[in-house]
């Protein structure tokens, strides 16, 4: 399949939540088409002062000044806006995206969109909910018919879009180690969201030195926008990380803004909090603070003088995670890339990204130079590791129509591969878990693995993973022992594409036949001899080798002498 090409608009206003959201969607875009085998590029359009959060998330931004930044620098609205319109017309049209996704505003911050949707062929918009008055506005109306899909978070099937998962986030003991709080201290995590509000350069100092200390540990999320005065001493962790949400399973409680990320974040984590809802034009902080209210998960401050009070008793960390039970960045992913990628291929990433595997990934070594810590790294492996896992329904397509071409050739097949092809009873996942475990307990590096793992999937085209895997669960024991994975590589290499032999039988004969060898490399030296450049078949030559009865190949013309 070719490139999928993906552009994102986040153009906000003081906040980073349209760009968090569009990064949110974007890591399970690039996840559900890495398993899939198919490319991706995926862009970002941003006025953000954040928009390195891009770069940490791997993903290329283009950067307009913000509306705040051209404030400062004193520029006329009136000139931003004749270059502003013009360049996000210009970058969509160069960009060439196959997929165009808009977060809020159907027409653009400056209404330049209007003219850009049609430059591409497929149009999503991710509508979060938005003042009353704005949804019935006639024109944010019209604007609607526009997009092919209109995707609203906490509705049609999609919970609230997070960039993290809850089985992404550190456990709480060590979430609190590396916020260095101390066993003894209540920590109380204080934000203001973003940190570009006018007012949080002074209002969150003052917050902070009123509530430090005490037996408390005031964790300082001032968010990247934030330009004021930082505040530091016993009992204060100033956070530098661009996503602290990995590391609220060491909060307590929280005081923080009612803005679409910080709000979810926390409820989604179960930290009880108290709101400091913040005016805007279009998003209704106190409506969202007041379901937490009412749901016992958080309160509302109305001013600063009652928030070391309400703290007290916030509210209950099970009606906090009650509320936000789950995120909804995957499914949204998931409806992107409808029309685009098959609806088959879709199914079955839905099925292989399941909660059980993030946690297995979570705990994989990452690929050598890239480091054990590295994210991408781990997912790489992963991807490989899926697609050799699961049986992708083009895959069996493949598989099926070189069953039919050797039946119809009279070619003679095991009865279980003339069976109905398709998805085992045991997951994709299952079957990585299997695989990896394995590896664990033989010591296989994983990369390695992988190459083994295509190599027999290549040279055994007509075996489902299922098969593949048990073949591995005989042959990695085998190879561990002489600690020559190289060599074991090199042994599937000297094998032909086979069609009538199946793997695991290859697999109990290279069992047999190594159980009494001593040097792998002289075994293969025999293998080839044996082997003649494929003049024997396989099967033969294993049962040659079993018996050491290595003998000099022939060729054809000798043989009808």
């Amino acid at each position: 399949m070719k490139t999928v090409r993906i552009v994102s608009y986040a153009i906000n206003g003081r906040g980073m939540g349209h760009l968090v959201r569009q990064l949110a969607i974007l890591r399970w875009v690039r996840r559900i088409l890495a398993l899939l085998d198919v490319p991706c590029e995926a862009w970002v359009l941003t006025s953000s002062e954040a928009d390195t959060l891009a770069r940490r998330e791997g993903v290329p931004a283009l950067k307009m000044p913000s509306k705040a930044m051209v404030r400062d620098a004193g520029l006329e609205p009136a000139r931003y806006l004749a270059i502003a319109r013009p360049w996000v017309l210009n970058a969509i049209a160069g960009l060439q995206p196959d997929i165009l996704i808009v977060d809020t505003f159907p027409g653009g911050s400056f209404g330049e969109l209007v003219a850009a949707l049609e430059l591409a062929p497929r149009r999503v918009l991710v509508a979060r909910a938005v003042r009353d008055n704005v949804a019935a506005d006639d024109a944010y109306r019209a604007l609607l018919p526009m997009y092919d899909l209109v995707l609203r978070p906490d509705d049609d099937g999609c919970g609230p879009i997070l960039i993290r998962e809850r089985d992404e986030l550190l456990p709480r003991q060590e979430a609190r180690r590396a916020l260095g709080i101390p066993d003894d201290r209540r920590a109380v995590y204080v934000s203001l969201g973003g940190g570009g509000d006018l007012d949080a350069s002074g209002l969150l100092p003052d917050m902070v030195t009123r509530l430090a200390g005490g037996g408390r540990h005031v964790v300082v999320g001032a968010g990247p926008l934030y330009s004021g005065r930082e505040v530091r001493g016993p009992d204060i962790t100033w956070l530098d990380r661009y996503v602290p949400s990995e590391l609220l399973p060491g909060i307590d409680a929280a005081v923080s803004a009612a803005g679409y990320n910080s709000f979810h974040e926390l409820m989604h984590a179960g930290i009880p909090t108290v709101f400091l809802p913040q005016p805007r034009l279009s998003d209704d902080q106190a409506a969202r603070a007041a379901r937490a209210e009412a749901a016992g998960a958080g309160c509302i401050a109305r001013s600063i003088d009652e928030v070391a009070q309400l703290l007290e008793s916030p509210g209950d960390p099970a009606a906090a995670r009650a509320l936000v039970p789950g995120g909804g960045a995957k499914a949204a992913a998931l409806a992107v890339l409808a029309g685009v990628v098959p609806t088959d291929d879709l199914a079955l990433a839905d099925r292989a990204f399941t909660p059980e595997l993030v946690r297995l990934v979570q705990g994989l070594p990452a690929a050598g130079r890239e480091g054990s810590g590295n994210e991408e790294a781990r997912w790489r492996q992963t991807f490989a590791l899926l697609r050799l896992c699961g049986d992708a329904p083009r895959r069996g397509a493949r598989r099926r129509a070189l069953l039919a071409e050797l039946a119809a050739q009279g070619a003679p097949l095991p009865d279980r591969l003339s069976a109905e092809m398709g998805e085992g009873p045991e997951t994709a996942t299952g079957r990585l878990q299997r695989i990896t475990t394995l590896c664990e307990q033989v010591g296989a590096p994983l990369d390695t693995s992988i190459a083994l793992l295509h190599a027999l999937r290549r040279k055994f085209p007509l075996d489902d993973s299922d098969a593949l895997i048990r073949a591995a669960e005989r042959l990695w024991p085998v190879w561990a022992r002489f600690d020559d994975w190289m060599g074991a590589v090199s042994l599937l290499r000297a094998v032909p594409r086979q069609r009538t032999l199946e793997v695991v039988d290859f697999a109990e004969g290279v069992e047999r036949w190594l159980e009494n060898e001593e040097d792998l490399f002289e075994a293969l030296r025999a293998f080839a001899r044996s082997e003649g450049d494929g003049q024997r078949p396989v099967g033969e030559v294993l049962g040659m080798l079993r018996g050491n009865r290595v003998v000099k190949a022939t060729t054809a013309k000798e043989r009808t002498r």
